[in-house]
């Protein structure tokens, strides 16, 4: 979903949380100062798009087999987190407002388990709780149902919801008994709404799926109008190897997705005429292409993707066929020879993710590769990297799961130009390292998040944090720490995927994107799970112009004058196994825009855009991984980054207490135009440590903050 960067969007992509994806409009706190005021639009000048889910937390869905999927967004490739133990490789198809994941472990269920149990884009509208129906085979089937809650039974139906403790139960099941054992006695389940049907002609169409010998197979039937996808994009079960859909007249795509927890095949048959009634002939055995890579270290912990995307000849729709393969799960399919499509496009895209061997669950080193073919499905994909085609990326974790027992979830992604790729989440215990190799086409980007503590069980996490997407630059080598404390908001800097500056100012207008937290790498932001931990206010000159909670994304009119702009945040971030910390920021910098900021958008869509040298603090302390640091004396690092600016900190002033004690001062010494040296002693005993830092820059503009609970003493 697309919004532009209005006042009303952006407030709207505030409060967008994974719980609460259709959210309408802000919500503005009890406690606020005075109603917000609304901020005019520019006349007939398009705003830049902003991709509201860019700025909510993860939409993260958990399918009723408990394999977690993390949704696309802001150039972010679909993620999938097997639950653990499971073996399943996946069918993904994309179309409209649509996102199917089906696990290989239930794909033979297909049609009794109706495909709305899979769709994650919808189920993400309700992640916690997914009401469902349920028909059994006779009234005297027990109640008890492999994944779902029931609520309510009367004959042979059913009602109930998905909850995480149900999705992990059957999680657990299907690690040692096959989905048709499972189900036994259930006719169907549905989390459905009533389908709408066209009012043009329609035709029975039968789609037969044969394999060797013509023997009937299964599996998941595809047809779609490419004269113009608006009037039927269909999906059908062959069960006994035949499926039958209706259609309207006109040329189509038909495609089927078949195989089970070994292999995965793709059979594509790009252009057949529907005039009439009649069977179209899919053979399984066409599928006889599998693509072949080789990795300078061994791997074989393996992590495919093979992404076929059709556009209709009108523009008007696109289709997207994939397979997810895991642990060495290589997919076949047939090939599509360029030409070959007379109505619309086809292109495809495989990439590759592969953990070092032995280790595929907590690999150390992990390779990601992604090669796209416009016009074509070829016949031989082929990836053979040399090491100077790669980049190297040396990612530490840090968190809390030390203490609060639950592991970490680590997730990397690969992007293709065309917008398909692979992301895959590792559950893994902190402190770790990983090193990723990342190469393939031209354009490719990779990404990655990192959420501190989260429980599959219960489907809860904190600390979550995210990197902008980067393209990959063959030869180069970096290293990045996540999830050093102590934490504090971020100013979003602009990105080829997303290029909207996060302070700026362009003919009177200001626009501010600050997600809630940082761990002190200029490129990491991070967000909290509730919105109501946040609280922030934009004034100047005593008058508030707004004030609201999540995510600071805002895009506003300022009035007349020239009192500097004051912007107050205030952040409580949850974290398990540790008690809250809270961040309080307070920002006062003059009206005066700074240095134009090359590749942004401004907030009007028409240049020169330049920043709002807010003062950015970041910190570099000998915190441990338990949020402590020892008794003594420690030297650590002070930053005081103005927003994409060139201005010199004229004044600075660093104070610690511990528990309910008095503040006392943390001597320092410059080392550079923004950067300090901190001398910190830290008692043998005290309770938690609250920071506070005072800044001004040779621009006048001015930062406070203040970190409770930024350390606690070793014991």
């Amino acid at each position: 979903m697309r919004r532009r960067l209005t006042s009303e969007a952006v407030r709207a992509a505030a409060v967008t949380t994974a719980a609460a994806l259709a959210a309408a409009g802000a919500t503005i706190p009890a406690s606020a100062a005075s109603p917000p005021v609304a901020a005019p639009r520019v006349a007939a000048v398009a705003p830049p798009a902003v991709d509201a889910a860019t700025f909510s937390a993860p939409q993260r869905v958990r399918l009723i087999t408990g394999d977690v999927v993390t949704l696309p967004g802001a150039g972010r490739p679909l993620t999938v987190t097997r639950s653990p133990g499971s073996r399943s490789s996946f069918s993904v198809v994309r179309t409209g407002d649509h996102t199917y994941v089906v696990p290989s472990a239930v794909r033979p269920l297909v049609g009794r388990l109706d495909l709305s149990l899979f769709d994650a884009r919808a189920l993400a509208a309700t992640p916690a709780r997914t009401p469902v129906t349920v028909t059994y085979d006779s009234t005297s089937t027990p109640t008890a149902v492999p994944g779902v809650s029931i609520t309510k039974r009367t004959g042979r139906t059913a009602t109930g919801v998905v909850t995480p403790a149900s999705s992990a139960a059957l999680a657990k099941a299907l690690r040692t008994r096959s989905a048709a054992s499972v189900f036994r006695g259930v006719a169907g389940i549905t989390a459905a709404a009533p389908t709408v049907r066209p009012t043009f002609p329609m035709h029975t169409v039968k789609v037969r799926l044969v394999g060797a010998g013509g023997a009937p197979v299964e599996g998941l039937v595809i047809l779609a109008n490419v004269d113009d996808m608006r009037k039927a994009v269909t999906f059908g079960v062959a069960v006994g190897g035949e499926a039958r859909v209706s259609v309207p007249a006109g040329h189509y795509q038909a495609a089927a997705l078949f195989g089970d927890e070994t292999t995965s095949g793709l059979v594509v048959q790009p252009e057949a005429l529907v005039s009439g009634p009649g069977t179209l002939r899919l053979d399984t055995r066409a599928a006889t292409a599998r693509p072949s890579v080789t990795t300078p270290q061994p791997t074989d912990g393996t992590f495919t993707s093979l992404d076929v995307s059709r556009v209709d000849a009108k523009q008007n729709g696109s289709l997207s066929l994939g397979m997810l393969g895991f642990d060495g799960q290589q997919p076949l399919y047939s090939p599509v020879r360029a030409g070959a499509v007379v109505h619309g496009s086809l292109d495809s895209a495989y990439a590759f993710m592969g953990a070092e061997r032995g280790q595929p669950a907590t690999p150390s080193y992990l390779y990601e590769l992604g090669t796209a073919y416009p016009g074509e499905l070829p016949a031989s994909i082929r990836l053979d990297p040399a090491p100077t085609d790669l980049m190297q990326v040396t990612h530490s974790y840090r968190g809390s799961t030390s203490r609060s027992h639950l592991p970490s979830l680590v997730e990397n992604g690969v992007t293709l130009p065309t917008g398909t790729g692979i992301g895959v989440g590792f559950f893994r215990s902190v402190p770790t390292r990983m090193t990723v190799w990342s190469g393939g086409d031209p354009g490719v980007t990779v990404s990655s998040a990192f959420t501190a503590s989260f429980d599959w069980e219960t489907f809860t996490g904190s600390e979550y944090l995210t990197s902008a997407d980067r393209p990959v630059v063959p030869g180069t080598s970096r290293s990045e720490e996540w999830n050093r404390r102590p934490s504090h908001p971020s100013i979003l800097r602009p990105s080829g995927a997303f290029p909207v500056c996060g302070a700026c100012l362009q003919a009177g207008y200001l626009s501010l994107v600050v997600p809630s937290f940082s761990d002190n790498d200029p490129d990491h932001w991070g967000l909290v799970d509730d919105p109501s931990r946040v609280a922030w206010s934009v004034s100047t000159g005593g008058t508030v112009l707004r004030t609201s909670d999540g995510p600071l994304v805002d895009y506003l009119r300022l009035p007349r004058g020239t009192a500097p702009v004051v912007v107050e945040h205030r952040e409580r971030m949850r974290r398990i196994g540790f008690p809250d910390s809270t961040t309080t920021t307070r920002w006062e910098v003059p009206r005066k825009a700074g240095s134009a900021v090359p590749g942004a958008q401004c907030p009007d869509g028409v240049g020169p855009c330049r920043s709002l040298g807010m003062l950015e603090p970041r910190y570099r302390l000998p915190i441990g991984v338990t949020g402590a640091m020892s008794s003594g004396r420690h030297t650590g690092t002070l930053t005081i980054a103005p927003f994409l600016s060139n201005t010199e900190i004229t004044s600075l002033a660093v104070d610690v207490r511990y528990g309910s004690g008095p503040w006392t001062t943390v001597p320092y010494r410059r080392t550079g135009p923004t950067t300090f040296a901190l001398d910190v002693q830290v008692p043998r005993s005290g309770g938690p440590a609250s920071l506070r830092v005072r800044a001004n820059d040779s621009a006048s503009s001015t930062v406070s903050q203040t970190i409770t609970r930024a350390w606690t003493v070793a014991p």
